[in-house]
C-alpha cells in the first residue's frame, strides 16, 4: 500500500506537472514571458540581493507564523480539498463571510477519500473547472521551464516556441542557493524546505476534512519532484477568489484577501518563496483579465483537466453571467433578503481592521523585498485590466476604472516587474476607488439600479490636483484621509464625507445633498440644497467659510439628551436665508423606558463660526405636530431652541373619545413617556390614530357583539325543541322526530364614527 505522502505527491504531479497540450501555445507562452525578470536575477548586485531577501523573508515568514496562519496553511493545503474546489470553490468560499459561506457550503460538497466535489450549479462548475484548468496548465508550464527548460520536466524534452532572454538562465533557485545535492528538488528550482530544511519549522493542525496533519510528515516529502516557481497552489487561489470577487462584488476586497492570504500559507508550510506566489499573482491576473474579455487565445481550448480533456467555452463573457446568476440567486435566497444587506448584517470589520488588511495585502504584493530596477516610473495599467473591477464599480466608464487602477498601483522596479504593469495592480486597493484626482473626475450614479449604483463607499487616501463632480442619483460616501486640491461639486444624489476632506471646497446644487462627519475645505449650499451634518447625529467641520444660499436647507438632528448636528466652521457662516429643518433622533419605544428625557426647554448649538455669522436663516421647521423650534443668532454660534407649540393635544383630536384621552395625556406633562410619545408625533392622523388607541372605546364594543353574538346558537336549540313540544311551529319545517333541520346565520361588524363623538364596533347579524 502507499504512503499517504506518496498518494499526495502523485496528485499534485498530476495537478501541478500536466503537460500542456501544446507546448508553444500562445496563451501559454505570453503568460509564462510575464516573469521572464526571474530568469536574470543571478545577473545583478540588485537580482542577488533580492534572491537572497526572497530566502530569508520566506523563512521568516515560515518562523515567525501565528498558530492561526499555521492552522490555515495547513486546512489550504489540504489536497482533496483542492482537487474538489478546481470545479467548487469551496476551499475559498470561506470569504463570503460565515452566514453566506453556510449557505454556499450547504450546496456544495467534496468528497475527502475520492477527491470528487458536487456544485450547485452546472454553470458555475465549468467556470471554475475551465478557468483553473487554463491557469494550472499556463502555471504548470511555467514551473517546468523556469526549472530546467523544458515543458514537462524532462529536460530532455525542451520547450517549443519560447526562448529566455538572452541573459536570463534557469533553475535560478539553485544556482543562488546552492542546496545540497541529497536535498534537491528533482526538477529545479529548489524549495525552501529543501534548501534550508534545517531552519524551516514545520507543525500540526487540523486539515480542511478535521484530520490532523503534520506538515513534516504530510506535506513537506511531497514536493520532492515539483519546481518552486511559480506557485501552483497559488495560482489556484488567486483565480478563484478573482473569480468570486467578480460575482460577489460586495465581498471583493474580501475574496482578494483570501487569495493573498493563499499564496501566503505556502510560504508559511516552507514549501514556496515570496517570488513563487508573486509571480503566480503576476499570471493568474493576466490570466483572468484574458478570461473575462474573451480573449480568443483562451475559448474553445482544448486543456489537460484532472483526468480528462476540458474544452474551454467560445464565449467566458456569457459563462461568467450565467453562473454569476445562479450564485447570487443562491445567496440571496438563503439570505432571505439581498446580498448587499445580508453582507451588512454580518459585517463586523472595523476601521482598524480594515486598515490592517489593506496593509497586508500591500506587503504581499511585494514582501517588502527592495526593488532591483527604477522606483519612479510612471504608471502603466495593462490593456483590458479594467475589466477586473468592472463588477465592483458599475457605474464607471472603462477610462475611469483604468484610472482607478493607474491611481493606486505600486512602485515600478520591483523584482518580477516587466514593465507590462501587471507586477503592478493592487485590486485591493483598487476595490476602495481613485487613489488620486489628476485631472476632472465625474462620477454619475443611477440609484434606481441598485447595487453599487445606489450606495458606495471608497475608502483610500485620495491626492492630486484635480476636482471632483457627483452626479446622478446614487450616494457616495468617501472615508478616506484626502488631500486632493481641486474643488468638489455635488451637483446630484448626496456626498456623504465621513473622512478628510479638508483641500477641497465643496459645492451643493438644488436637489443634491451633502452629509456626514468629516472636514470639508469650504462649504455653499445653492438654493434646493440639502446639508445634513452626520449620519445619524454629528459634525460637519468647514475649514473655511460655509455659505447658506436663499432656498437652501440645514437639516439639523437633535436629541432629548443635548445632542444634535453641528456644523463647525473655522471661518465665516454667512446666511442668505435658507430653512433650518429639525428632526428627532430615533429614540425607540418610550413606553418601554424607565427614564425619559424631555425635549421641551432644549437647546442645541448648530452651527459655529470663528470668524463670526453674518445673515440669518428664512425660517425653522420642526417635524412634528406639538413642538415648537427657534433660533438664537449670537455672534459666534446659533442656538436652536425647543419648546412646546400652541397646538395643544386636544385640538387635532377628531372625537369626543379622543379628545378626552388627549386631553388627559397633556395634564401628564413633560417626562412622562407617554407625554413624550405624543409630543413627537409628526401628523394629524398619527396623532389621532394613538388617541383612538389610548381610549379603549374599541374593546367594549367588541366585548358586547360578543356577548351577543352567542344568543344565536341558543335560540336556534330553544326554537326546535319548541317546535318538536308544539309550542312553536314553521310553515316550512316538518315537525316529526326523523326530519333534518338547520338554521344559517351570518353577520358583519365594522368600526365606524357615531355622531362625530366616538367611534363604535357595530355588529350586524342577519338570521335565515
Amino acid at each position: 500500500m502507499l504512503k499517504n505522502s506518496t498518494v499526495v505527491a502523485i496528485v499534485i504531479a498530476a495537478i501541478f506537472s500536466l503537460k500542456p497540450a501544446c507546448a508553444q501555445d500562445t496563451r501559454t507562452t505570453k503568460a509564462t514571458e510575464l516573469l521572464f525578470g526571474f530568469s536574470q536575477l543571478n545577473n545583478s548586485v540588485e537580482g542577488r540581493n533580492a534572491l537572497d531577501e526572497n530566502l530569508e523573508t520566506s523563512i521568516g515568514v515560515n518562523n515567525n507564523s501565528t498558530d492561526a496562519q499555521r492552522a490555515k496553511a495547513i486546512s489550504d493545503n489540504t489536497i482533496s480539498a483542492l482537487v474538489g474546489s478546481m470545479s467548487n470553490g469551496l476551499l475559498v468560499a470561506d470569504a463570503l463571510g460565515s452566514r453566506m459561506n453556510n449557505i454556499f457550503s450547504a450546496s456544495n460538497s467534496i468528497n475527502a477519500a475520492t477527491y470528487s466535489a458536487t456544485t450547485f450549479s452546472k454553470n458555475f462548475s465549468d467556470l471554475f473547472s475551465q478557468v483553473n484548468a487554463l491557469v494550472q496548465m499556463d502555471s504548470s508550464f511555467s514551473k517546468n521551464y523556469f526549472a530546467n527548460g523544458s515543458a514537462d520536466g524532462n529536460p530532455a524534452s525542451p520547450a517549443i516556441g519560447i526562448v529566455l532572454p538572452n541573459d536570463g538562465v534557469y533553475n535560478v533557485y539553485d544556482l543562488a542557493y546552492s542546496p545540497l545535492a541529497e536535498n534537491k528538488n528533482t526538477v529545479g528550482n529548489s524549495r525552501p524546505v529543501q534548501v534550508a530544511p534545517g531552519r524551516v519549522e514545520s507543525f500540526s493542525s487540523a486539515d480542511f476534512f478535521g484530520v490532523q496533519t503534520n506538515s513534516s510528515v504530510a506535506i513537506l516529502p511531497t514536493v520532492k519532484g515539483n519546481a518552486s516557481f511559480p506557485s501552483g497552489h497559488s495560482a489556484f487561489g488567486f483565480s478563484s477568489t478573482i473569480l468570486f470577487a467578480q460575482m460577489v462584488p460586495e465581498r471583493f476586497q474580501e475574496f482578494i484577501l483570501r487569495g493573498s492570504e493563499y499564496g501566503n500559507s505556502r510560504i508559511t508550510l516552507g514549501v514556496h518563496y515570496a517570488f513563487d506566489v508573486i509571480g503566480a499573482r503576476i499570471m493568474t491576473t493576466y490570466a483572468l483579465a484574458q478570461v473575462l474579455n474573451n480573449n480568443p487565445d483562451y475559448l474553445g481550448k482544448n486543456v489537460s483537466g484532472l483526468g480528462s480533456e476540458i474544452v474551454t467555452t467560445n464565449d467566458f463573457h456569457a459563462l461568467m453571467l450565467a453562473a454569476q446568476t445562479d450564485l447570487r440567486t443562491l445567496l440571496e435566497q438563503g439570505c432571505q433578503t439581498t446580498i448587499a444587506e445580508c453582507v451588512a448584517a454580518n459585517k463586523a470589520e472595523g476601521l482598524n481592521e480594515a486598515a490592517r488588511n489593506k496593509a497586508d495585502y500591500l506587503y504581499r504584493l511585494t514582501y517588502g523585498i527592495a526593488p532591483v530596477g527604477p522606483t519612479d516610473l510612471a504608471p502603466v495599467v495593462p490593456e483590458g485590466a479594467e475589466v477586473l473591477i468592472a463588477t465592483r464599480f458599475p457605474y464607471l466608464t472603462n477610462e475611469q476604472r483604468r484610472e482607478v487602477l493607474a491611481t493606486t498601483e505600486i512602485e515600478s522596479g520591483h523584482a518580477l516587474d516587466n514593465g507590462s504593469g501587471w507586477a503592478r495592480l493592487n485590486l485591493y486597493s483598487a476595490a476602495d476607488g481613485y487613489g488620486a484626482f489628476n485631472g476632472k473626475v465625474a462620477v454619475t450614479m443611477d440609484a434606481s439600479k441598485g447595487g453599487f449604483n445606489a450606495y458606495d463607499v471608497w475608502g483610500n487616501d485620495i491626492s492630486g490636483t484635480g476636482s471632483f463632480v457627483k452626479e446622478g442619483s446614487g450616494v457616495l460616501e468617501f472615508i478616506g484621509n484626502n488631500s486632493f486640491s481641486g474643488a468638489t461639486h455635488v451637483a446630484g444624489g448626496a456626498l456623504i464625507i465621513n473622512g478628510y476632506h479638508g483641500n477641497s471646497s465643496v459645492t451643493v446644487d438644488d436637489g443634491a445633498l451633502l452629509g456626514g462627519s468629516g472636514t470639508v475645505g469650504a462649504l455653499a449650499g445653492m438654493s434646493g440644497a440639502v446639508i445634513a451634518p452626520g449620519n445619524s447625529i454629528g459634525t460637519l467641520n468647514v475649514m473655511n467659510n460655509v455659505t447658506f444660499g436663499s432656498g437652501s436647507h440645514y437639516v439639523v438632528e437633535v436629541a432629548a439628551d443635548g445632542r444634535s448636528d453641528l456644523i463647525q466652521s473655522a471661518g465665516t457662516a454667512i446666511l442668505n436665508g435658507g430653512e433650518v429643518a429639525v428632526s428627532l433622533e430615533n429614540r425607540g419605544n418610550l413606553l418601554t423606558q424607565i427614564e425619559v428625557q424631555s425635549l421641551i426647554g432644549q437647546k442645541y448649538t448648530i452651527l459655529t463660526a470663528q470668524q463670526g455669522i453674518s445673515g440669518q436663516f428664512t425660517s425653522v421647521q420642526p417635524d412634528y405636530l406639538f413642538l415648537g423650534t427657534g433660533l438664537s443668532y449670537q455672534p459666534n454660534q446659533i442656538v436652536l431652541n425647543v419648546g412646546r407649540n400652541a397646538t395643544a393635544f386636544a385640538d387635532v383630536a377628531q372625537t369626543q373619545n379622543q379628545r378626552a384621552v388627549a386631553t388627559a395625556v397633556e395634564a401628564l406633562r413633560a417626562g412622562n413617556s407617554l407625554y413624550e410619545s405624543i409630543l413627537t408625533i409628526g401628523s394629524t392622523n398619527e396623532a389621532r390614530q394613538a388617541f383612538r388607541q389610548l381610549s379603549g372605546q374599541i374593546h367594549a364594543d367588541i366585548a358586547s357583539a360578543l356577548i351577543n353574538n352567542s344568543r344565536y346558537v341558543r335560540e336556534a336549540q330553544n326554537d326546535r325543541l319548541r317546535q318538536a313540544e308544539g309550542q312553536a311551529s314553521s310553515s316550512d319545517i316538518k315537525a316529526d322526530e326523523d326530519g333534518a333541520w338547520a338554521q344559517l346565520f351570518w353577520s358583519m361588524g365594522i368600526t365606524r364614527q357615531v355622531m362625530l363623538t366616538r367611534l363604535a364596533f357595530r355588529h350586524q347579524p342577519m338570521v335565515f
